[in-house]
């Protein structure tokens, strides 16, 4: 266990709650390759549409594309950089009791899963790839991955739809989905 991640972990296990396993988000940087291959791919058609020349008519209309083009390359920037500040301040935990989820940009907030609920069929628990998703059954077909500019492990409150915790970029994340079905499956 990371002492750092459990330095975190630990003021906000309860009473009788043994800390079982605890990580962050790892090596990070594929997640981040694919952020910026799509905005070096904006980037280039920006300045493509600056460089061909073209007659007075079109001429207008491509400055005009590049300079929204030049705008979402800023907006991918910026959503890249709040996604790589979540992804630094993101710890995660399990309990015998509960998945726990430290997280957040400012001020790191706590959001704590009972394990009984995958018991009680009201969530469950799937690995993908080296996430793990914590999601009400049947609800993947109409949720989306991931809003840009929220917490990756967590859905914004003002969403309204069905719960979905996600433990991003684990190590070994077959071992804690594991770990996590075995101490759900213990407190039956």
């Amino acid at each position: 266990m990371d002492p750092e991640t459990a330095a975190v972990i630990n003021p906000h296990l309860l009473v009788r709650e043994e800390l079982l396993w605890c990580g962050r988000p790892h090596d990070t940087t594929e997640l981040l390759r694919w952020r910026v291959g799509a905005i070096i791919l904006v980037a280039i058609a920006a300045l493509v549409m600056r460089s061909i020349p073209l007659g007075p008519g079109l001429a207008e209309r491509a400055d005009t594309n590049s300079i929204l083009l030049a705008v979402l390359v800023g907006v991918l920037i910026a959503e890249a950089i709040v996604f790589h500040s979540y992804l630094s301040n993101t710890f995660y935990g399990v309990t015998n009791q509960r998945v726990i989820i430290v997280s957040g940009l400012r001020e790191p907030r706590m959001v704590a899963v009972l394990l009984d609920r995958l018991n009680a069929a009201q969530l469950r628990v799937r690995r993908v790839y080296r996430d793990i998703e914590l999601r009400a059954p049947g609800e993947e077909l109409f949720q989306l991955r991931r809003l840009p500019f929220t917490n990756p492990s967590v859905p914004p409150d003002w969403i309204g739809g069905p719960e979905c915790y996600r433990l991003i970029a684990l190590e070994d994340a077959r071992r804690v989905c594991d770990l996590i079905t075995e101490s759900a499956r213990k407190l039956k």
